[in-house]
């Protein structure tokens, strides 16, 4: 009986920690991406695991909208402009039963042709972080901590031109509160999107630079070889892999090769992002301080 009692105790610790870190997201606090998509984690029958395996069993509804808007505020629902960056927001939205006491989410982009992820996400807001999954080597935004709001939004540069369909896999949940996922709802989506012409002059400019950085890892210096097909003030950003900008500034780029050394020693050692845009365009990189 004592051991019984036992088994039970370190049982509801595990199962408390285990509810703690999906609080935080599930590549964060498990390594794994949920969000339906090719490669993310199954269960034993080979169906995908997401959101819904573990969250649908209560009178909570909720929907998912995958929703992306350009710089007018245009819905983008049929085709991508390769190179040009847009708003990206996913709304868990409370449907029917009780209100959900807190919110979560994530969210992939994948090449279709290959699976490979579009890994071009920037500026999140403050209920998302960008979080790497160990077991699918992907990253996953996903919500900090236990979401008050079903709103998560950051910005997406599609990929360069002849890159072909992508598709958004995203799935999130309205909880309870409770601490275990008993009485809960979920809900998952994806949006497709064809790779659009780009025939326009404004469209010529957004795919109109090339972005190479060296060396990858940097320690001291970090050299940017920037080719522009017009003269055009760009900001030139470092992000940390939760998206924040940690620094950046304005360069004029002249027509044709530009080069600019950034000094990066005095940053802690890891994983960034490099982002050079303009009002039309944004090209970025990743490369590792050490």
């Amino acid at each position: 009986m004592k051991f019984r009692s036992i088994y039970m105790i370190l049982g509801l610790c595990f199962l408390g920690f285990i509810f703690s870190s999906n609080r935080n997201g599930r590549a964060a606090g498990q390594n794994w991406g949920n969000t339906g998509a090719p490669g993310d984690q199954t269960l034993a029958n080979g169906q995908p695991r997401t959101c819904v395996s573990c969250h649908n069993t209560g009178n909570i509804q909720v929907t998912l909208d995958i929703i992306l808007t350009d710089d007018d505020g245009n819905t983008i629902s049929d085709n991508y402009t390769p190179g040009a960056t847009y708003d990206l927001q996913v709304k868990v939205n409370h449907a029917a039963g009780p209100t959900p006491g807190g919110y979560g989410f994530q969210i992939v982009a994948l090449d279709d042709a290959n699976e490979s992820e579009i890994n071009t996400w920037t500026e999140p807001s403050a209920n998302v972080k960008f979080s790497l999954a160990s077991n699918t080597g992907r990253t996953y935004p996903e919500q900090v901590g236990l979401a008050d709001s079903g709103d998560f939004q950051m910005k997406w540069t599609a990929p360069a031109e002849g890159t072909g369909s992508i598709t958004f896999y995203s799935c999130g949940n309205g909880v309870n509160g409770t601490g275990s996922n008993g009485g809960d709802g979920a809900a998952c989506s994806t949006l497709t999107l064809q790779e659009g012409m780009v025939n326009s002059t404004a469209d010529v400019f957004a795919r109109s630079f090339d972005l190479q950085i060296s060396p990858n890892p940097a320690n001291q210096f970090l050299n940017l070889a920037i080719r522009s097909s017009k003269s055009a003030e760009f900001k030139v950003s470092v992000l940390n892999t939760y998206g924040k900008v940690v620094r950046d500034e304005f360069i004029d780029f002249q027509h044709g090769d530009n080069e600019l050394k950034l000094y990066i020693a005095d940053l802690p050692n890891g994983m960034y992002f490099i982002q050079v845009q303009n009002l039309r365009a944004s090209s970025i990189a990743k490369w590792m301080k050490f």
